[in-house]
């Protein structure tokens, strides 16, 4: 009987063993569950950093944990957060262990009404098919911005404009800078039209989901309008071994923001000039920003960052077509232009500690806004924060803010081209203008108190002095006639030659002297056959390259000064002349 009472004895101490190990367990689990806590956060926006396009939002609360672990839950927050972009941080003696982008949907109410409105079910689906057509719309917008951006960057990234082809002239490189601001400013406006125009058909989007989110609650609560409950939330899980006090904070991206510069430019007659940086901010986030610390920012973190890669260059031969008509030869522009085209070579958040006027007043940031702006240029982008808190609300209307107001030291000059436009135009010119941090943007122009037009600022310019042009001045008279007593044309043995002559004449009739500017052209031959020679040009420069003559003149108040412009072509008598 030993044996058996030896078996029944250690049964029962496996039996005990067991029932100990599972209490064990179950009062961890109870230990466990008991130290998981949740908290909800009501967390105020601090501070945002507007991105030409997109904004980055930080948040920050004081928070207490106790011991283990706690799910703290940042509660109405915006819709369209971008959730790769979240980041959190704090102090405090516990450690963040997760962070999770979370979207709670309400759950739907059963209708007991069977008798859903079909007008309301027919306006739903022609809501759903808006969207999908106006998400095509988006996305033709984004591929034409892509486009742009791609032909603005091949600009810029040119050889030519580089200065690095060994054929470079300084006739081709002046025509190719010429081209380049043409171009650069078709693009820039094109680019802002796109940018406002995906912006209001965004807005159109928003509302339409907005809509078609209500009327289908309408049909599921027995058509009675219900306010969408959906939340949105981040959740940050952290852990602690005592009961802990601190501060988290989270910052993260949204789409639905952003800015554009624009500037006003007074001018005074006197002398000197003012420039006011302003910001067209605007936001439908799902939030207002109220009296928030606001960074803007040249960055666009919506662009891809993805470096170039250069594929293989094929060469072969080409054959053009023949014609039986002649052809006139390219113009040094449009040579310019072609080899531009032909030799182009494509290219394809952090934060800092911020300072803060809690004393601020509204109406003194009109008054010295540069007291209350600080500059910093990082590597890649250049950053403006605003001391003096701003409120931007969410209605997705542009809002201007202040920026900057600097005095410039800038030199007027009268400029005309009377073959192209017989008014003379006033413009400034900046040097050192590179030191502003400006962005290109447009700007609105005032002279002697005057509003005179609009302008463009593009700190892309590759010169030392930036141009701006104040408008046409009136008092500045200037004729171009051409003289056909002294035009004849004459053969000698083979050669025709045509002489041609112009009278040029700029009446000052302002009180105050003039420095004047003045340009015209004769023609450039590309052909042995055809010769141009500049007879007279009244002490005018001329550049061969080119064609182009300048002459530089003082201009006393009521003088009237007269510039003679003759030249003579000469080419086989039994050929025609194209572009005459």
């Amino acid at each position: 009987m030993k044996p058996n009472s030896s078996i029944i004895t250690f049964s029962k101490r496996k039996m005990i063993a067991a029932t100990i190990t599972g209490y064990i367990i179950l009062v961890a689990t109870v230990n466990t569950i008991a130290a998981t806590s949740e908290k909800t956060i009501k967390s105020k926006i601090e501070n945002v950093t507007v991105f030409t396009n997109g904004a980055q939002i930080f948040r920050s609360s004081p928070v207490t944990v106790n011991p283990g672990i706690t799910e703290l839950t940042f509660e109405s927050l915006e819709p369209a957060i971008n959730a790769g972009s979240i980041q959190a941080g704090g102090t405090g003696n516990f450690v963040i262990m997760d962070v999770q982008h979370v979207i709670k949907y309400p759950e739907p109410k059963q209708n007991t009404n069977a008798n859903q409105s079909p007008k309301n079910l027919k306006h739903i689906q022609m809501l759903e098919d808006s969207i999908v057509t106006i998400a095509f719309d988006l996305e033709e917008i984004t591929m034409k911005l892509d486009a742009l951006a791609i032909e603005k960057n091949t600009l810029l990234n040119n050889r030519i404009i580089k200065g690095e082809t060994k054929k470079d002239t300084l006739n081709l490189l002046k025509d190719a800078m010429l081209y380049l601001r043409e171009k650069l400013n078709n693009i820039n406006s094109e680019l802002m039209k796109l940018k406002k125009e995906q912006y209001i058909i965004s807005l159109k989007k928003q509302k339409m989901q907005n809509d078609l989110v209500l009327l289908k609650n309408y049909n599921l609560n027995k058509g009675e309008l219900v306010k969408d409950e959906t939340k949105y939330q981040i959740v940050i899980t952290v852990s602690a071994e005592a009961v802990a006090s601190g501060t988290i904070t989270i910052n993260y991206m949204l789409a639905n923001a952003g800015w554009t510069p624009s500037y006003d430019l007074r001018a005074k007659s006197s002398g000197g000039m003012q420039l006011t940086y302003k910001a067209q901010v605007f936001q439908s986030t799902g939030n207002d920003w109220n009296d928030v610390k606001l960074t803007l920012s040249t960055a666009n973190p919506n662009q891809s960052n993805i470096k170039p890669t250069l594929n293989t260059w094929w060469l072969s031969f080409y054959n053009p077509y023949s014609y039986a008509y002649p052809v006139s030869a390219p113009t040094t522009v449009t040579k310019a232009r072609s080899e531009i085209m032909s030799s182009a070579e494509g290219t394809s958040a952090n934060t800092t500690d911020k300072s803060y006027d809690e004393d601020g007043d509204q109406k003194e940031v009109l008054q010295t806004i540069a007291d209350y702006t600080t500059v910093e240029e990082n590597v890649t982008n250049t950053e403006y924060e605003i001391k003096l808190p701003y409120s931007i609300p969410c209605d997705g209307k542009t809002h201007f803010v202040a920026v900057q107001t600097k005095d410039i030291v800038a030199e007027y000059a009268h400029f005309a081209a009377p073959k192209l436009d017989k008014d003379a135009f006033l413009v400034a010119k900046i040097t050192s203008w590179d030191e502003l941090n400006l962005v290109a943007g447009n700007a609105n122009v005032y002279f002697d108190g005057t509003f005179v037009g609009e302008s463009y600022i593009n700190p892309n310019n590759l010169t030392d002095t930036l141009d701006i042009t104040l408008g046409r001045d009136k008092n500045i008279v200037i004729t171009r006639v051409k003289q056909k007593d002294k035009t004849k044309e004459t053969i000698i043995d083979e050669k025709k030659v045509k002489r041609i002559t112009y009278e040029i004449t700029v009446r000052n009739t302002k009180s105050s002297n003039s420095t004047f500017n003045l340009q015209d052209q004769i023609p450039v031959s590309q052909n042995k056959e055809v010769i141009v020679a500049l007879i007279e040009a009244s002490g005018g420069d001329l550049n061969k390259d080119t064609g182009i003559l300048n002459w530089k003149m003082n201009i006393k108040p009521k003088e009237t000064k007269k510039i003679t412009l003759t030249y003579s072509i000469t080419f086989p008598k039994d050929k025609l002349l194209a572009g005459l």
